[in-house]
């Protein structure tokens, strides 16, 4: 009898499991994959560096070429921004087979948790994506890749402080979170890289780091990425950028070969950089 009992219980956690883990995989949200199997574009040698880039476009900036949309946003975590409704449109218009989203969205359970209040244009088009089947990658590479490349470049100090700040930054124009520190702290571990080891080890090292590099500058607590930022930081947001903007090319490029119709969703400034490639087979 005891035995039959434990067997039943076994069985009814295995089951429960099961359960949760369906309930995981097609109820959750997950974030949407890199697209890595790129090669080298030709066009690509057209995009535009970041340091040339000049405001007195429209916003958004929005195109079509050759099987591709891209929607050059303003970021906005307002679910009653009228972009919403835009980005909305065109995608029914333009009906695509592939979505291509900025940045990583993470965990979200719809009904509970309004995409654009937490991954802003990107959540939209995602949900969007999800109720239409449609294949969804993000358009970036591992954060890690970058970095790596880019050590190889400027000192791995400052691109550890470049990394382990940006996400603050980017955050920062939504508003000063309660405790920088605490916010920081997830992102700590991106300088234990290999390509950055022993960097930064704390909020202490950064604050000493940041004290040193700039005196009398704004503290870093107070900078956001709306406008350029302070000495090395904004070489390296530069040249950040410039990779991004290549494997987002790439990315494209590899899809449109396929015969896919791409919908890209990025900020307006990547999609002015990348227009002339883009618009490279025209």
């Amino acid at each position: 009898m005891i035995r039959r009992i434990a067997l039943c219980s076994l069985i009814a956690v295995v089951a429960l499991t099961v359960v949760l883990a369906l309930l995981a995989f097609t109820y959750f949200w997950r974030s949407p994959g890199y697209y890595l199997d790129v090669e080298e574009y030709p066009g690509e040698a057209k995009v535009v560096a970041k340091k040339d880039y000049r405001l007195g476009h429209p916003q958004p900036y929005i195109y079509e070429s050759d099987g591709v949309l891209v929607y050059g946003s303003v970021h906005t975590m307002d679910p009653g921004d009228p972009q919403l409704r835009d980005i909305e449109n065109r995608w029914r218009a333009f009906r695509p087979t592939v979505a291509l989203v900025e940045g990583r969205l993470g965990f979200l359970a719809p009904g509970f948790m309004n995409p654009v209040k937490e991954y802003g244009e990107m959540g939209r088009v995602y949900a969007l994506a999800k109720a239409d089947h449609v294949t969804t990658y993000s358009w970036e590479q591992p954060w890690d890749r970058v970095a790596t490349t880019l050590a190889g470049r400027f000192p791995p100090e400052r691109v550890a402080l470049y990394f382990v700040l940006r996400p603050y930054f980017g955050n920062r124009r939504f508003g000063r979170p309660s405790s920088p520190e605490q916010f920081l702290e997830e992102y700590l571990d991106r300088a234990s890289i290999p390509a950055l080891a022993g960097t930064i080890d704390d909020v202490g090292d950064v604050d000493r780091i940041w004290q040193r590099d700039f005196p009398g500058e704004r503290d870093w607590r107070d900078v956001s990425d709306e406008g350029p930022l302070i000495g090395y930081l904004n070489d390296l947001a530069n040249a950040s950028e410039d990779l991004r903007n290549q494997h987002l090319v790439r990315v494209i490029q590899a899809l449109r070969a396929k015969g896919k119709r791409v919908f890209v969703v990025c900020g307006s400034s990547h999609a002015v950089l990348i227009e002339p490639a883009v618009r490279d087979r025209e």
